[in-house]
């Protein structure tokens, strides 16, 4: 009976090292409206987006919670982890300082111009923003990056979301498109 106690407690400290060590990412290479817009079918009673102005519908890029790319190398999740289609993280044991990365990169094809522009990207724990340590600024010309710990009980979700991002600007006589977020990375150890 002593030994049997042994060996589930040597069982349960390998599995606490195992869950302990594990590490989850999310990739995310371009922000864009591509991954939100439906692709176009012939219909001569719906003209094409392109042709008729008044069905035109803005993407919006913004409010939204970042999603992260399946098949990519740099992303990874297990059963229980990061879900990388809706971007949420659930805490698969109760520990304090799960050890949270976030880093980023906003897109400049405007090179050689004065229009700029910003995303902010935000770290909500159960969908809310518990710190102002868990806010990143993105600005262009310079890699966001943004390094918190974060207490967890089991089941507590982390997620980033996605606050003031446009991917074109109109200055009146010109529009400016390329400012999408890039090379996204969202970790959890």
């Amino acid at each position: 009976r002593r030994e049997n106690m042994k060996a589930r407690l040597l069982i349960l400290i390998i599995l606490q090292i195992g869950i302990s060590t594990q590490q989850w990412c999310g990739h995310q290479p371009s922000w864009t409206r591509r991954q939100f817009e439906t692709p176009y079918k012939f219909d001569p009673n719906n003209p094409h987006p392109g042709v008729d102005k008044t069905r035109e519908v803005e993407i919006i890029l913004h409010d939204k919670t970042l999603t992260y790319m399946v098949n990519d190398r740099l992303s990874s999740n297990s059963s229980t982890g990061l879900n990388l289609q809706t971007g949420i993280f659930t805490a698969p044991i109760k520990k304090n300082g799960y050890l949270v990365t976030l880093t980023a990169q906003l897109a400049n094809s405007n090179a050689g111009t004065k229009v700029f522009s910003y995303a902010q990207l935000f770290i909500l724990k159960n969908g809310n923003l518990e710190s102002l340590q868990n806010y990143l600024l993105v600005e262009m010309g310079k890699v966001g990056d943004l390094r918190v710990e974060v207490d967890m009980d089991k089941g507590d979700t982390l997620q980033v979301f996605v606050g003031h991002h446009v991917e074109s600007k109109n200055t009146g006589s010109f529009r400016y498109d390329g400012f999408n977020l890039e090379s996204v990375r969202f970790c959890i150890f």
